[in-house]
């Protein structure tokens, strides 16, 4: 107990003296004037941050049905026309291939600005393909290549479809490299890509994850007059109006406009605030008052790094004396099966208790298989990381996961049910607690939009029609994954029901309402057309599901094996076991997560991927193939 309360005491001392000494030093910084004088100059030349944006726009053959009028260039030459003087443009069209239409340049004369609207008219809509991930890959490179480092960077992707190139395998491929390998370069360079789907063919999926992977944002819109309202929106973003600020105020020389960025008639006039001007010369320290409250910051500072470093110093002994343990790497419960076992294995199933399992003939190994075709040291599985490693060790006849060939020394994470095999020895890796994830899809939660301005929204419980709100987030959800193929078409109109909509959306109305009032999740069951759906409220933001459910079930997943576990649904014998969860934070949303319980050839298996944690997706080998599949 001595102990506890001594360390419980410098937290608390700690805690004091750090927010005295933020007090002394933001004091101090607004009583001398040159740090205030600083901080003015700061802000205001953030508010009037230059842009630069790059245009991709879909040039192809089904863009013409859903923009007949070309509103579209239209749209965009407005847009364009009001953007101030110091921002930089370019254009790209993209269908089968890439055309670079206007590289990025500026527009500070209305030769340049006439110039990228002459080149508006280039747009015909007479393409076949979609080549959007070259696209938006050449955008990123004119933007590295000529954009401004000081500038805020955006790419506005205006599509109708999705990536279609004539093969599918390299569209899968292609579609891959955008998501990972393109957003994270994205991101690395500050670029935000900013989506516009036109119609309900366009893959939101990709728009949304491409959005959200670069701090971007995604819209939806039905026609093209809709997009000037959408890019007047993303100038907002890209350049938000400074908040008010007491300093601002305080500065005669800042005039700021209050409404610099909503892209006014005429580009705004930036008036830059000096340091100090010669007509005002600086105050004088008259009082000493500012000079005390230096003196104060510096004493404190000294004061903190003192009492930090007994902190640390204390902390370290109490580690070392194992009052602070460290986390284990906790082995679970995993074992091989044996699927020949008459071959010359030891057993039919063959614990794997040891972080690191030497496979092999020599009798030396942790796992002996007496086999001629089998090398002394053959294999190794190790558990390192929360993850199962198979790695080869050079064997003479090869090591296989689910009949890919091992490269030696180049180890494959494992997940249950992979099937295993040491030259002709095959042996099934069974991890009881895990959940067999075998073609599931990662898909992320719907928000509620407003069906006029495309914002997101929270519904008022007590409001009228609130259940049918719930309804509609529910259908723009299975619309979705009805896009990704005919068997999410075929789920959601066999499974999901108008009927069985409406009983979802009562369940989670009334859960909802629940949760409002406890601060808890309520979940509900029903069970209609062979389907066992469990409808869930959960009292906290998206982003932080995945760590409310490892503090209360130890994983989203472990609260999967609960249900799957229950009699409710082990009596009811249905072909599914299908979780909607929803949520109002930030906005209304609905998640959905689908477990196939029967023995189909190729089943619908979905998983809301903001419920998993790095752990679980680890624990899961959740490795995405080149169609976006799990491996």
């Amino acid at each position: 107990m001595k102990s506890g309360s001594s360390r419980c005491s410098i937290h608390i001392g700690a805690a004091l003296w750090m927010t005295l000494w933020l007090l002394a030093v933001s004091v101090s910084f607004d009583a001398w004037p040159a740090f205030s004088d600083l901080k003015t100059h700061k802000i205001h030349k953030r508010a009037n941050a230059p842009i630069d944006l790059m245009f991709v726009i879909d040039n192809s053959g089904s863009m013409k049905k859903n923009d007949p009028e070309f509103n579209t260039p239209k749209v965009v030459e407005s847009f364009v026309r009001r953007l101030p003087p110091n921002s930089q443009v370019g254009m790209i069209l993209f269908d089968a291939s890439i055309h670079l239409l206007e590289p990025l340049h500026d527009l500070a004369t209305d030769q340049a600005r006439q110039q990228f609207i002459d080149s508006l008219k280039t747009i015909d809509y007479r393409g076949r393909y979609t080549d959007s991930a070259a696209g938006i890959e050449r955008a990123l490179y004119e933007l590295k290549s000529n954009g401004r480092q000081a500038a805020r960077r955006g790419i506005i992707f205006i599509t109708d479809g999705i990536m279609d190139t004539g093969n599918a395998k390299r569209d899968g491929e292609l579609t891959q490299w955008l998501k990972q390998d393109l957003t994270a370069e994205c991101k690395d360079q500050q670029v935000r890509i900013f989506g516009i789907a036109f119609t309900e063919a366009a893959d939101f999926i990709l728009i949304q994850s491409l959005a959200a992977r670069t701090d971007g944002e995604y819209y939806r819109t039905y026609e093209a007059s809709g997009i000037l309202a959408v890019l007047e929106d993303i100038l907002l973003k890209l350049n938000p109006p400074p908040a008010p600020s007491k300093v601002i105020e305080a500065s005669p020389e800042t005039h700021e406009p209050q409404n610099a960025i909503p892209l006014p008639s005429e580009p705004p006039q930036v008036v830059s605030a000096p340091y100090s001007t010669p007509e005002e010369p600086r105050p004088q320290n008259k009082s000493g008052v500012e000079l005390l409250f230096v003196v104060l910051a510096v004493v404190v500072t000294v004061l903190a790094a003192i009492l930090v470093f007994f902190y640390l110093k204390q902390m370290a002994a109490a580690k070392k004396q194992g009052h602070l343990p460290e986390i284990a790497n906790v082995l679970p419960d995993a074992h091989l099966e044996a699927l020949n076992p008459k071959d010359g294995q030891t057993a039919e199933k063959i614990k794997l208790d040891k972080h690191r399992m030497a496979i092999g003939r020599d009798q030396r190994n942790d796992i002996v298989i007496e086999r001629s075709t089998i090398s002394s040291f053959h294999a190794t599985i190790e558990h390192k990381n929360m993850v199962f490693f198979i790695e080869d060790q050079r064997s003479t006849n090869g090591t296989k996961l689910n009949d890919q060939k091992l490269q030696p020394n180049m180890p494959l994470r494992l997940k249950n049910g992979d099937v295993i095999r040491f030259s002709t020895c095959a042996f099934k890796f069974v991890v009881p607690d895990q959940i067999a994830f075998g073609e599931t899809i990662m898909v992320a939660m719907t928000p509620l939009e407003d069906p006029q301005s495309g914002a997101t929204v929270v519904i008022d419980l007590n409001e009228e029609g609130s259940e049918q709100h719930l309804i509609d987030c529910i259908m723009t959800h299975l619309m979705q994954l009805s896009a990704l193929g005919s068997k999410y078409q075929y789920f959601s109109n066999t499974y999901v029901t108008r009927d069985v909509l409406e009983l979802i959306a009562t369940k989670a109305h009334a859960n909802l309402e629940k949760s409002e009032a406890s601060g808890d999740m309520h979940c509900d069951h029903l069970i209609r057309n062979k389907a066992f759906f469990v409808v869930c409220s959960l009292p906290v933001g998206i982003d932080e599901a995945a760590k409310w459910y490892e503090n209360r079930y130890g994983g989203f997943t472990k609260f999967i094996m609960r249900w799957a576990q229950t009699p409710s649904f082990t009596q009811a014998h249905c072909d599914l076991l299908c979780f909607l969860t929803f949520g109002q934070n930030p906005a209304t949303w609905v998640s959905m997560t689908i477990v196939p319980t029967s023995q189909e050839d190729d089943p619908v298996e979905i998983m809301s991927v903001e419920f998993l944690t790095e752990e679980e997706k680890s624990m899961l080998a959740l490795d995405f193939d080149n169609l976006g599949q799990v491996r």
